[in-house]
């Protein structure tokens, strides 16, 4: 990591846990071990660290519908609640500074909040659409409400992600819990038939090998 990353990565922390206005560069100086003159070399300002910080915390956030090409309904539909679950695992630090500028209502962090919030509602529209041509190709429950049912499954990954933030030290496997989610969604949304007994017997299987290797 060089010295320019390593600043970037620092203040991101800070400001992430303290807010813009708390974060002083002396702060950032003490914590990333270097001086605020260099800093000051790398970045002009204190607001041109934190906009840069911003851009770099956005960088892992987008959508690529292009990877659901080829997947019907019930494929996508996991495909995107897998890769939702999958970038928070990867993304935790930038996840946790996204949440501490949401919080915290910082006028310099608009750009980050309407950013990841533009996200969101794409997210959740897709899953929508997918749900809905779902229910009308006969792949999903027909009773099944699709906007609905969307903000409930994005709520829940919510709450997952903010009990791997809140506790990290649980022995409860988080992918195992999210195992049992998509079980319980198949039960609700997934019209009976084969492809449900496979998937489920794929999800069991998956959760057992992974309390294996827990285990182990």
């Amino acid at each position: 990591m060089s010295t320019r990353e390593k600043i970037l990565d620092v203040a991101g922390k800070l400001f992430a846990t303290q807010g813009y206005t708390d974060t002083s560069l002396a702060q950032v100086a003490q914590a990333a071990e270097v001086s605020k003159a260099l800093i000051l070399w790398h970045f002009d300002t204190k607001e041109d660290l934190f906009r840069t910080a911003l851009q770099n915390f956005l960088s892992p956030y987008s959508i690529d519908a292009k990877r659901l090409l080829g997947l019907n309904e019930r494929e996508q539909f996991e495909k995107l609640i897998d890769d939702y679950y999958e970038f928070i695992a990867q993304h935790l630090s930038s996840v946790k500074f996204v949440l501490g500028q949401v919080v915290r209502e910082e006028e310099n962090a608009k750009e980050v909040v309407d950013h990841v919030s533009a996200l969101y509602q794409v997210y959740q529209q897709l899953l929508t659409s997918i749900l809905d041509q779902g229910r009308k190709t006969g792949l999903f429950d027909p009773h099944i409400q699709p906007a609905e049912d969307a903000a409930l499954i994005m709520a829940t990954l919510n709450g997952l992600l903010v009990q791997r933030l809140v506790d990290q030290r649980s022995k409860i496997n988080a992918r195992n819990l999210l195992v049992r989610f998509k079980e319980t969604l198949q039960a609700r949304l997934y019209r009976p038939g084969p492809y449900s007994a496979s998937v489920h017997a794929t999800a069991c299987g998956g959760a057992r090998s992974s309390h294996s290797s827990a285990e182990g």
